[in-house]
């Protein structure tokens, strides 16, 4: 999964966890960036408002199934 490969080169690359929103939104196309560019708005067009856990569960909740 696309997620999961993002998170194997951020442990390879020792990417900070403050960083790791603002890297990953850099990478995402078409509904993912739709996606963030509405849930940026909500956040007052701050990212640091949003951790990396909190991030991934929003991501989760929109692209995957509960079934999944």
């Amino acid at each position: 999964m696309w997620l999961t490969s993002i998170e194997t080169i951020f442990r390879y690359m020792k990417c900070p966890e403050d960083q790791k929103v603002q890297c990953t939104i850099f990478f995402l196309k078409d509904r993912g960036t739709d996606w963030w560019e509405t849930a940026e708005r909500m956040l007052g067009g701050d990212a640091s408002k949003i951790t990396w856990e909190q991030f991934k569960e929003n991501f989760y909740a929109k692209f995957f199934s509960a079934n999944v």
